[in-house]
């Protein structure tokens, strides 16, 4: 047995031990390449109708909402936002999740997980994914990573965010060996001023490995940091572009930066997790075993394929916490084309995230917005802030202004507003003069879109 093989062997064995399901659910994902569309169809209409019934008749939020009766379809059930989520979120569970949840004993046995999202509003998010689609999540995103070149058990560069390196701290046992064993080699996307991307450049250059996994904004900062300096890297074979809009320029960087890697997209989220990803041909599979997707207009209805519509997501997996027609706050649009890599599903032709921007440090770094994101949005927030934004006036002057919830302790917004505070001026510098302001409102932009971070510095910020 290869050592790769080895590793992936281990790797499924501890899952087994906890309870999980994983090698089951990873399995399907293989057998579905040699399916046909037809079959593929009929799964997730399967999947789909179980899911309508089961919230009609458990979930309180649906019961109240969609009369139960043979032949529901999606249609019959109202779009789920994220406001009705943060209003509605005990109604959204099952009775079993809900008990569990009310009891707040820690659970000995492999279960459910309250997952917290900050968005690329700001505005966070909490749900809930049960055991089976934590199984079926986990299996999509090593999916992704076979698509992608490099199969659990092949080593690969991860250009992640890591709060753990920032606090010098270390997690788990169990997450150390999940990244031993999946092969992971970290670089810490939350710290990319020029001596870390030297280093990262060093870390890539004295090692053999050929793919990496990365934030596709910091891919690209550290691609243009490459290519601006005429650096020298051994080159790359692929690059996983994760968590933000991923555009052609952005591509275009990136690959150029890696010795003309490929450069695939997956796109997914915190709340959702993988929901599609780009074979080798370019064509952005749906992992239709998992979602179902759709594109509406403003009034909630089907555009034409081919038309920019918003993304609407269905969690099928998700029984414990049903995510239906959950409106994930991208635009997207359907293709109707097949993709000559001969996978039966269908593909999304692009994705048009939001709008955000990079900010500087003292040293002239830069910061992804994807780090304000999990800074305050998830690690610093135990339910005291609404939403925020943080716009940086000039390298040594920057405002963050939170809204805060109603009803929120004040030792506890305290304590939030303090660590945000230490972990903010780790990552500006010392020398900044950090505003942080409590608001009732802060407001949209023009266009009506919330900008989680706004640079007025006048320097370049990831162009």
């Amino acid at each position: 047995m290869s050592s790769a093989g080895f590793s992936r062997f281990i790797y499924f064995s501890l899952h087994r031990l906890i309870g999980s399901e994983l090698a089951r659910d990873y399995r399907e994902f293989l057998e579905l390449e040699r399916q046909s569309p037809a079959y593929v169809a009929q799964l997730r209409s399967e999947r789909l109708r179980d899911l309508l019934a089961h919230a009609c008749a458990n979930v309180p939020f649906y019961r109240d909402r969609v009369e139960a009766r043979p032949g529901l379809e999606l249609n019959d059930f109202p779009i789920l936002r994220k406001e009705d989520i943060r209003q509605n979120s005990e109604r959204l569970m099952s009775p079993e999740v809900h008990k569990g949840y009310l009891s707040g004993k820690t659970r000995a046995q492999y279960s459910w997980l309250a997952v917290q999202t900050g968005g690329s509003t700001g505005m966070p998010t909490t749900v809930i994914h049960d055991r089976r689609f934590r199984d079926l999540n986990r299996a999509a995103r090593l999916y992704t990573q076979r698509m992608c070149g490099f199969p659990i058990g092949k080593p690969y560069f991860k250009l992640w965010g890591s709060m753990r390196e920032i606090n010098d701290s270390r997690g788990s046992m169990q997450q150390r060996v999940a990244g031993f064993l999946a092969g992971e080699i970290v670089m810490n996307a939350f710290r990319m001023e020029d001596r870390d991307m030297d280093s990262f450049l060093r870390t890539i250059n004295a090692s053999s490995i050929e793919h990496m996994m990365a934030y596709s904004d910091a891919a690209y900062r550290f691609g243009q940091y490459l290519l601006a300096r005429k650096l020298k890297v051994r080159p790359l074979k692929s690059v996983m572009a994760c968590a933000a809009t991923l555009t052609e320029e952005m591509r275009h960087v990136i690959s150029r930066a890696f010795g003309g890697a490929t450069v695939q997209n997956m796109y997914g989220s915190r709340d959702c997790g993988a929901i599609a990803c780009e074979c080798a041909q370019g064509s952005l599979h749906i992992f239709e075993n998992k979602v179902v997707l759709e594109t509406v207009d403003d009034q909630g209805k089907a555009v034409a394929v081919g038309k920019p519509g918003r993304i609407l997501v269905t969690l099928l997996g998700n029984h414990g916490f049903p995510l239906i027609r959950y409106e994930i706050g991208d635009v997207g649009v359907l293709s109707a084309k097949s993709c000559s890599c001969g996978l039966p599903t269908r593909i999304l032709d692009r994705v048009e995230g939001r709008s955000v921007e990079f900010l500087v440090t003292e040293n002239g770094g830069y910061i992804s917005p994807s780090y304000f994101v999990h800074l305050i949005g998830v690690v610093h927030n135990p339910g005291v802030i609404r939403r925020f934004q943080i716009v940086q006036q000039s390298v040594d002057h920057a405002v963050l202004s939170l809204e805060q919830e109603p009803g929120a302790e004040a030792s506890v917004l305290r304590e939030a507003v303090e660590k945000i505070r230490r972990d903010l001026l780790t990552v500006f510098g010392p020398r900044m003069n950090l505003q942080i302001e409590m608001v009732s409102r802060i407001q949209e932009s023009a266009s009506g879109k919330f900008i989680v971070s706004i640079n007025k510095t006048g320097q370049p910020a990831a162009r």
